[in-house]
């Protein structure tokens, strides 16, 4: 499949078909071409080192996503070897975690989850260099931490200092346990209680007893991007502008707004996602213009579909709903 075929729209349908179900038929079937991309991207990723796609597997996010898989693993061996007694909790996780990663590495969501926040860390620093946007203090944010809504500028505050420890987390390539979402935390702990079969289960619930304490001691980043999204509300479109929300802040109020996993959201900033992403835009509530926006700010020199700026923002919530992938729980 070459990009052309991904991301181009039909120059014609059908002369008997109606124009609302055109667009609908267009739509679809680029989405579809997106889907089919997207569905690879796991297998392929998993064997990341062999495959020549440059566009979503660079060099930056080949070695990023290695870096997440041996960093959370090291740093969930360190705890099995402090609960063991081992004589050198370090040389213990060093010797082990290049294992468990690559038993990592064949998760599917796991894998996909550290795939995305190397992309959004890519997106971020592209915009600082392009843009001048900063990664962790934008317009917004500086806003928000003054809000008369102590609730919200609590959140704000939150997700400020989160988001300072992410930029530096993914300059070292690092994966903390405590900024894994739930589900992904069970992903991972399910994966090293297959890997690590020899330890009893006693044990093994020890330390992951002991990690979920960890965890709790301060709120995840992506948990507290949510809070300041959500505590907006109704005036949660102020977030929907890259140059004024910021990457972290625009993707997770895109993902809310559009009814999408945040993951996803983060992978259509890929410019052989642009239909799905238009799309995400418009369910979003934003109009053509404001969409046409959002695009060139990520793609200059990339041209909307024709087609997204026809769909109406029921009807590209309703084709995202249609695709088996990103659906928002």
């Amino acid at each position: 499949m070459t990009d052309s075929q991904m991301t181009s729209v039909p120059e014609s349908l059908p002369e008997t078909m109606h124009a609302d179900q055109a667009v609908d038929a267009a739509l679809r079937a680029e989405l579809a071409r997106g889907d089919m991309a997207l569905s690879t991207l796991t297998p392929v990723l998993t064997h990341f080192l062999n495959t020549q796609d440059r566009s979503l597997f660079s060099d930056s996010i080949i070695a990023r996503v290695r870096g997440m898989l041996r960093s959370a693993s090291y740093r969930l061996l360190r705890v099995e070897a402090d609960e063991i007694g081992a004589n050198d909790v370090f040389a213990y996780a060093e010797a082990r975690a290049d294992a468990l990663g690559e038993e990592l590495a064949r998760h599917a969501a796991f894998l996909g989850h550290c795939h995305a926040l190397a992309i959004e860390w890519q997106l971020a620093d592209r915009l600082r260099g392009r843009n001048g946007i900063d990664p962790i203090l934008s317009p917004l944010l500086q806003s928000l931490i003054v809000s008369e809504d102590a609730e919200l500028a609590d959140a704000a505050m939150g997700t400020l200092a989160a988001q300072a420890r992410f930029i530096e987390q993914q300059k070292r390539m690092e994966m903390p346990l405590a900024e894994l979402p739930e589900d992904q935390f069970a992903n991972f702990i399910s994966v090293w209680r297959r890997q690590r079969d020899d330890l009893s289960e006693d044990l093994a619930t020890t330390v992951e007893t002991r990690i979920r304490q960890m965890r709790a001691e301060n709120e995840a980043r992506l948990s507290l991007l949510d809070r300041t999204v959500a505590r907006l509300d109704k005036r949660a479109d102020v977030a929907l502008s890259l140059t004024h929300a910021g990457a972290a802040v625009f993707l997770t109020a895109l993902a809310h707004g559009a009814g999408q996993e945040r993951d996803i959201v983060v992978v259509s900033t890929n410019d052989r996602q642009l239909v799905r992403f238009g799309l995400s835009l418009r369910a979003a509530g934003l109009n053509p213009a404001e969409t046409r926006a959002q695009l060139r700010c990520l793609h200059p020199d990339a041209t909307m579909p024709a087609m997204i700026e026809k769909v109406a923002t029921s009807d590209a919530r309703a084709l995202l709903e249609s695709s088996p992938f990103g659906h928002a729980e």
